[in-house]
Order: structure tokens, then C-alpha cells, then sequence
């Protein structure tokens, strides 16, 4: 795992020294080592967090033997030891144990059609100097992050915003779009950013930078349509199969390897497939409470004693994140509503000597796990058949409704505003939408407040005419698993310096999951993997609903996080940012304070995250765009 950068078409000495200070940014995603190399046109630039060759020989950037290609690379490739089998019979030679140096080798012989043989998470620039062009490629769950902006005859790249931000070449300017689609979802989608200019390289995707300019394609997507013919039996036995490998494969590793465990079903498969796998000493991480009724604790420990793991149970109070803040904030690329789980428990793993760490994340998107599966599709029937009928009546019961108490609010925007499959996805996720997020922004600013993001339009489109179980997957995986959780999980776990693979979305794994019979998914949540596990599993996890893990923001809102959120939200601060209202936002806190479950926590948490954010990473740097309050 690393921290990538770089340059091409860079001018002069004083751009190429911003380029190189870069770096500086990345520490935290490479404190092992620290690479450089230019030439007359390109510059690439790494900070290594050692995990497999530990030696100097892996050292990056890394060349070819005759030094005409280059790269530098940030994740790991699992197949990585069967490939340079395949390329030293070939006649290849190799300097190091590394599997940077077999992605160069590959591209030696394959060009592009390399990535076809990738088998892992992974971004990576590679410059190829016979060629004249700078190769970007990002992994094809996008759980690799890469952004790149332009600057002129100048093109940056990074694996994370804030090293472009330390350039000095990209101004630290606020999208305003992206800010209010934050507010809507509590995440920005890709592929724009929330600062203007900068762009995301999407998942499955490369861009071949040339001196005619920067071409984008595609290399690889989920696809739904061609289906196995299996019926339930066959296709729990076939996905514990491909997990149990995924899980084998994610742990090749040089220094120690541990598990985020929650109470639930999917790191609970992980286990299983670990101890199948032979994995004998077993270390596991848990986020608890002193809030019992929130606290995963309990369940996850009688998992680890299950499983006879070496388990460890890290409490967080209000007061902890009050305190971490500013560094949950800076670890922040992007304002989210979410991640915080992710900085304290990989912050515990770190703390006891564990480098790697393997998550459940996928396993909801891939087997329908979330609320969304059967609200989405019975959402958007209902949308087609109340559209046009006039006056709406008894909508607040709608099954959008998801705990914030918004559910009529969000069925009169879907019947008033929505036309597609995407409007309603988009519904189903929203924290505001429509009147209820137009209604929080200045005149100027509601103004330009789309509708769905062009993103996730973009996502129904693709999902139009899949069965409903395929559809509503393609749309979490792509959009919120895509543009929150991965994007939480690198960041908040790169602040400590972990590195965190996901087994579930091994492409491989993903490709059978995605072509299994919608009637062998459908039913209770995550059928297919409580069936494939059920002799390993506690009888407990088999029985356990879903339960979505919530660390007690209702509650530290109105303690220890209240003096950071009223400062948050203050009319100065408001008035520094410029996108809010005061009298609305104001009156929204006091219901929040004053009425106890009127208003969900994340209506005001996410405010507070963009003002915190915009003040104190971009340092009120954009102008305020509305004098209305």
C-alpha cells in the first residue's frame, strides 16, 4: 500500500519542486520510504507503506531494465506470484520480490490488455517513454482511490486530493454542486469532486495521457445479464468456494494481518473461510460503546470466541471523537457523514502492530443486504403509478422512510420530481431532497441545486431492464459503496497507516455473485451466504437480522460533539462558507436539541461535516456564493 503522485508535461524547476512536495501530503500512506524520479516530461512520485518485499529492491518508482518504463503503484496484486511465473518463463528477469515489478513486466509484453490479468485492488500511474504517454489506471471496484486535475499544459495526479492541494498548483476552490450534492447524500459522487477541478478516475477505468490530451475508457464493468443456471443449494456451495479463495488470496502478506469484526454476517463468513483456509492465529478488532444499545461489542465477541480469535474491543465515547476531530477531519478527502468507525478501529489495529487489515464490505451490495433491496423496487413501481393522480395523501408510511423521519418528504419529491429508476435510488439514500434540501441553501445556491446527481441518473440508466435484485445491487455498488464506504475506509484507515482489502469484492467473486439467478438472491437478506456457511456459523448470526453499525451521534450531538457543532454552525461560520441559511439550519439544530427523535442525527451531523470541512481543510478558501440567510 502507498501514496501515489506525479506530474506530466511539467514546466520548470519551481513546478517541478510543488510536484515533489507532494509527498509531503502522503506520509501517512507510506511512512516506510520515499521515491522520486523525473525526466524531461514526466514525474512520478511515491511514499511506501511496506507489506510485501520488505527490502530496498521494491523500492518505487521502479523502472524497467532499460529504464523506459516507469511506475509507481499503490495496493496489491493477490495473483501476483502465479503471473511472474508466467512471465519468468517467459524470459523475464526480476530484481525484486514485489508485485510492482510484475505489473511492469506485464505491460512489457501485454500494453493495456495487462489489466485483464490483475487480480486485486490497485492504482497505479506508469509512464512510458518510447511511447510518449502517462498510463492512470485505478482497480475496477474503485477501491484504490486516484484524482487528477489540469492545470494548464499540466496534468497532476494523486491518490488523494489534499496532496494535489499541497501542490499550490490546484486552487483550493469549493465546487458548490458537489457541496450541495454532499448535503443530499452525505457523500459527493464521482466523478467530479468537491473541489472544482479536480476529477476521480472511475472504477474499472484507465486514461491514456498523450500530447493530444487525456483519453478515458473503460476496461471492465459489473455485468448481470449472462446468469450460471444454479439453483440455491449449488449457489451457496460455489460462493463458499470463491470466498474461501478470495479470503486465502487477501492474505498474502509480509507483516501481520488481522479482521475488522463486527456482529454480523459477513466478517463472520470472512472468519470462516480464514479457518478453512488453515489460518490459525486469528486477530480481530472491535469498535465499541459505553452506549450498550449501539454496541456491537457483545455479538462480536461471542463471535471471536467462536471462532477462538485473539480478539481485542476498542471503546470510543463522545469525548474520543470530540478530541480526534481535527484528524478525522484532515484524514477527510472529501466531507463524508460516515467513516468514523473506520479511523478508531483501524487506530486500535495500528496500536497493536497489525499493518493489514480484512473487511467485510461488499458482502450487502452483492447479496442484497440492505433495506434498499426491497424499497427501491417497490418505490419506483409505486412512483409510476401515483404520478399524474394529484394531491398526495398518506404518504409519511411510504417504505422509503429509513429512520429520519423523512419518508413523506421523500415520496412527495419522488412523485413531484422523479422520472427515473436513478431519481428513486437517489431517494432512497438521500438525507435531504428536494423542498427539504433547497430549503437549508441561500437563494444563489438553491438555485443551482440539481435534482439527482448526473451520477446516479447515469446509474439507473444502466440498471433500467435488470431484475430488481440486479438493479438495486449495480446501484450500491457503484454509487453509495463507491463513493462512501471505500472512499471512508482508504482515507480512515490510511491515517494510520493500515492497509485494508476487502475480499468480497475480488472481481472473480463479484462476477459469480453478479451472475447467480435473481430468485436464488431474492428472499431474506444475504440468503446465499448464510446458507453457504451455516455449519460454521453461530446459530445467533444465522438468526440476526440486518443491523447497520451507528456509533451514538444522537446522543454526543447533544453532548460532548455540541460545542464543536454549535461552532459548526455558527452565523459567522456560516456566513465564512456561504452556502447555508441561517434561520433554516438554526431552527433545524434547535429541533434536534429540544425534541428528541424529531430530527435524525445525520440532518444536522452532515451540515456540521461540510462547515467543519470547508473551514478548516480548505481554509475558507471559496468565496461565499449567497448573501440570503
Amino acid at each position: 500500500m502507498c501514496g501515489i503522485f506525479g506530474a506530466l508535461r511539467w514546466t520548470g524547476p519551481e513546478t517541478l519542486e510543488a510536484v515533489r512536495g507532494m509527498g509531503d501530503l502522503l506520509v501517512h500512506r507510506g511512512p516506510d520510504d520515499r521515491g522520486f524520479w523525473h525526466d524531461g516530461r514526466a514525474a512520478l512520485g511515491n511514499r511506501r507503506l511496506s507489506i510485501i518485499d520488505l527490502s530496498p529492491d521494491a523500492h518505487q518508482p521502479m523502472a524497467n531494465e532499460d529504464g523506459t518504463v516507469w511506475i509507481t503503484y499503490n495496493g496489491e496484486i493477490y495473483n501476483f506470484a502465479e503471473v511472474r511465473q508466467d512471465l519468468v518463463r517467459r524470459g523475464h528477469q526480476f530484481r525484486s520480490r514485489s508485485d510492482t515489478e510484475v505489473i511492469l513486466h506485464l505491460y512489457e509484453d501485454e500494453d493495456l490488455r495487462c489489466l485483464e490479468r490483475l487480480r486485486g485492488m490497485f492504482a497505479f500511474a506508469l509512464w512510458d517513454a518510447r511511447r510518449q504517454r502517462l498510463l492512470l489506471v485505478r482497480d475496477r471496484l474503485g477501491i484504490k482511490p486516484l484524482y487528477y486535475a489540469r492545470r494548464g499544459e499540466t496534468l497532476l495526479f494523486a491518490s488523494e486530493i489534499k496532496a494535489l492541494l499541497r501542490s499550490g498548483l490546484v486552487p483550493p476552490r469549493l465546487d458548490v454542486d458537489r457541496a450541495v450534492q454532499f448535503l443530499a447524500l452525505g457523500s459527493v459522487p464521482g466523478p467530479e469532486t468537491i473541489v472544482e477541478g479536480v476529477t476521480t478516475l472511475p472504477p474499472g477505468h484507465y486514461a491514456l495521457c498523450e500530447q493530444d490530451g487525456v483519453r478515458v475508457a473503460r476496461y471492465w464493468e459489473p455485468s448481470f445479464e449472462a446468469k450460471v443456471s444454479v439453483d440455491a443449494r449449488e449457489a451457496a456451495a460455489q460462493v463458499r468456494v470463491l470466498l474461501v479463495e478470495a479470503v486465502r488470496m487477501h492474505l498474502v502478506s509480509d507483516v501481520p494481518v488481522g479482521v475488522f469484526l463486527s456482529g454480523g454476517v459477513d466478517s463472520s463468513c470472512m472468519l470462516a473461510s480464514m479457518r478453512e483456509g488453515g489460518s490459525d492465529e486469528i486477530r480481530t478488532f472491535t469498535v465499541v460503546f459505553p452506549e450498550s444499545e449501539y454496541s456491537e461489542g457483545p455479538a462480536a465477541g461471542r463471535i471471536a470466541e467462536a471462532f477462538e480469535t485473539e480478539h481485542t474491543a476498542y471503546e470510543v465515547g463522545g469525548a474520543d471523537v470530540a478530541a480526534e476531530m481535527d484528524r478525522i477531519l484532515a484524514a477527510m478527502d472529501q466531507p463524508t457523514v460516515d467513516g468514523v468507525n473506520t479511523y478508531f478501529v483501524s487506530k486500535a489495529a495500528r496500536a497493536s502492530g497489525v499493518t493489514v487489515a480484512l473487511s467485510g464490505l461488499g458482502g450487502d451490495e452483492l447479496f442484497c443486504g440492505y433495506p434498499s433491496f426491497r424499497q427501491v423496487p417497490l418505490a419506483y413501481r409505486a412512483v409510476r403509478a401515483l404520478r399524474g393522480l394529484g394531491p398526495l395523501r398518506g404518504v409519511a408510511g411510504f417504505p422509503l422512510g429509513d429512520g429520519r423521519g423523512n419518508g413523506g418528504g421523500k415520496m412527495a419529491y419522488l412523485v413531484r420530481e422523479a422520472s427515473t429508476l436513478g431519481d428513486v435510488y437517489f431517494a432512497a439514500r438521500a438525507i435531504f431532497a428536494g423542498e427539504s434540501l433547497r430549503r437549508l441553501l441561500r437563494p444563489a445556491v438553491a438555485a443551482r441545486a440539481a435534482q439527482t446527481p448526473p451520477a446516479l441518473r447515469a446509474l439507473g440508466r444502466a440498471a433500467e431492464g435488470l431484475a430488481a435484485p440486479d438493479a438495486v445491487s449495480l446501484m450500491e455498488m457503484m454509487g453509495y459503496m463507491h463513493s462512501q464506504l471505500l472512499r471512508d475506509t482508504d482515507v480512515m484507515s490510511m491515517a494510520h497507516s493500515i492497509e485494508v482489502r476487502v475480499p468480497f469484492l475480488d472481481h472473480v467473486f463479484v462476477e459469480y455473485a453478479a451472475a447467480l439467478p435473481p430468485q436464488v438472491k431474492a428472499g431474506a437478506p444475504k440468503r446465499v451466504l448464510r446458507d453457504a456457511f451455516a455449519d460454521r456459523l453461530p446459530a445467533e448470526i444465522l438468526a440476526a437480522g440486518k443491523r447497520g453499525f451507528v456509533f451514538p451521534f444522537d446522543r454526543w450531538l447533544r453532548g460532548p460533539l455540541r460545542p464543536l457543532a454549535e461552532q459548526a454552525l455558527s452565523p459567522e461560520a456560516m456566513d465564512a462558507v456561504g452556502l447555508l441559511r441561517e434561520d433554516r439550519v438554526t431552527a433545524l439544530w434547535k429541533r434536534f436539541i429540544l425534541r428528541p427523535g424529531e430530527v435524525h442525527w445525520s440532518r444536522v451531523w452532515t451540515p456540521v461535516v461540510l462547515q467543519l470541512w470547508v473551514l478548516r481543510v480548505l481554509g475558507a478558501a471559496t468565496d461565499p456564493v449567497g448573501s440570503g440567510r
